[in-house]
Parts: C-alpha cells; structure tokens; sequence
C-alpha cells in the first residue's frame, strides 16, 4: 500500500505565503471531499511552531501551555487516508533537530516541505543564506525532490502562489478564490537606506536565483523575480508619512491583543476558580 503524503508548508517569505493557511481554512470542506485535510487549526499550529522551536516564553506562554501540540496534530492527521496539509511560517528557519523533531511526527507519510520566497526587500536580513536554509531541509527529507519552492512573482500575486500551491499538493483552485481570504496586511514601509544597500539587496536577489537554480529542487516560479527592481532612496517626507501610518496601524493592532488578552486572563482566572471551587464541594478534604 502507498504511503499516504502530507505536505508541510513552512513558509519563509512573510508576505507572499501567511494567506495560505487562511485560504486553506477558508475551503476545507471543498479540499476535504478532494481528499485533502488540513488536521492543524491556525492557533494549534502556532503553538506546535513555538513548541518546536522552543520559543514558548518569546510569545509569553507556558512551556505547558504548547507542550505536545505538535503530536496532538500528528496523532489526529494519522486517522483516515487522506493527504494531510499543514502551514506555518515560523517553521522555516527551524534547525536540523527541530526539523528531525517534526518529521518524526509524520513517520509513515511521505513528507513533502514547501518554502514560499519572494525578492529580498529593505527589511531582509542581509546575511540571510537561502541556501543553507535549502540544504537543511532536504538532507533531513533525504530526497530533495520532495523540497519545493514557489518564488512569488514580482507583484507578489497571491492567486500566482495558489495555484502553485494546489498544483504541488495535488489540487486545482479554480473554483477556490482568495476574495476575503485572510485579512490584507498593512504593507511594510520601505527603511531609509543607502543606494548600496538596495544594491546589496540585488545582489542578495541574484545570489538566491543561483543557489536555487544550482540544486535539484522543484521550483515553481521565475528565478529573476527574486532580484528586486532597482530602486531609488525613498523620499524622507513619504517614507515618515507610510511609516507614520504602519506605526498607527500596528499600535491599534497591539491595542487590540492586549484587550483580547486581558479579557482571557480574566475568563481563565473564573474558570479556574469555578474549578476550585467544583473540587472542594466534591472533596471536603480540599482546603
């Protein structure tokens, strides 16, 4: 009997690839009766990607709080025959043992990884090494055919990354539109740097092309579209006014979490009482 596939979508690029999880969301009953499952809800997979990665207490949680999630995922996706389609971005830069970690969770399945990389931009890390990125997930796959990657296009189209998407997994999207999938985030203001940094980026753009066309890996996408346009110092007066408005947006959405937190802390701490309170009247022992 064939292995069933599950495909692991670890993102890279923040822009072009966090929608896919949300579009996935927003059509499992269609991909369903298409034999594809996503097992992982968007708050799960989270806590699997900080429990993997360890950064539980970076994102102000417990380490009981996430511990297990991962397995939990993996225990549920082994029920039925279907392929299984998972989709977090933190996971991509994870190191070989958190990967062994994750791939250990899908034993039985062929394992396909999928990486989303669009051209660098003035908040790239300028030392990032796609290619060692590339390297440390296809000797932990051991077949690098099994390793995709999906290069946005220049204009990012995320209808292009779709259908790149589904055709990997096994699936059309025709009749699976993005309209409302996922909220548009606020695009990043470009940073004020020099004219050599932007040439740097163009350089960082190249080197990626070539590290990508130099190994046997399913790209999906045109390589010249990681080499960013060349492009002219921002003017100071616009550059402050987009900034101005992404740092408005980003402290409405802070604002917003910070209520959103507070009003669980304060459900949790009821809840908890409630079940205090439930175990003294069950056991008079309890103080």
């Amino acid at each position: 009997m064939a292995k069933r596939k599950a495909f692991l979508h670890v993102g890279l690029d923040d822009h072009s690839g966090n929608f896919l999880d949300a579009a996935l969301e927003r059509h499992q009953h269609a991909l369903a009766a298409l034999g594809v499952r996503r097992p992982g809800a968007t708050e799960e997979m989270f806590r699997a990607a900080i429990e993997i990665r360890r950064e539980h207490r970076a994102w102000g949680f417990r380490r009981a709080e996430v511990e297990g999630a991962w397995a939990q995922i993996c225990r549920r996706g082994y029920k039925g025959n279907d392929t299984l389609v998972f989709s977090q971005p933190l996971l991509a830069d994870s190191t070989p043992d958190q990967i062994a970690l994750l791939l250990d969770g899908l034993r039985g399945f062929k394992v396909h990884v999928l990486m989303t990389v669009a051209a660098p931009d003035t908040w790239t890390e300028p030392d990032l090494d796609l290619g060692a990125l590339l390297d440390r997930w296809a000797t932990a796959l051991g077949k690098t055919e099994r390793l995709h990657v999906l290069v946005a296009p220049a204009d990012r189209s995320r209808r292009t990354i779709w259908k790149a998407f589904g055709r990997v997994v096994g699936f059309g999207t025709a009749s699976l539109p993005l309209d409302g999938v996922g909220k548009p985030a606020v695009p990043r203001p470009p940073r004020l740097v020099s004219t050599e940094r932007y040439d740097a980026l163009r350089d960082l753009g190249r080197r990626w092309a070539c590290q990508l066309a130099s190994r046997e890996l399913d790209v999906h996408g045109d390589l010249s579209d990681l080499v960013p346009e060349a492009m002219e110092v921002p003017d100071p007066v616009t550059l402050v006014t987009s900034t101005d408005a992404a740092l408005a947006e980003a402290l409405r959405t802070v604002d917003r979490l910070a209520r959103r937190n507070d009003t669980l802390e304060t459900r949790l701490v009821g809840l908890e009482r409630k079940r205090r309170f439930k175990r003294g009247a069950d056991d008079p022992s309890v103080a």
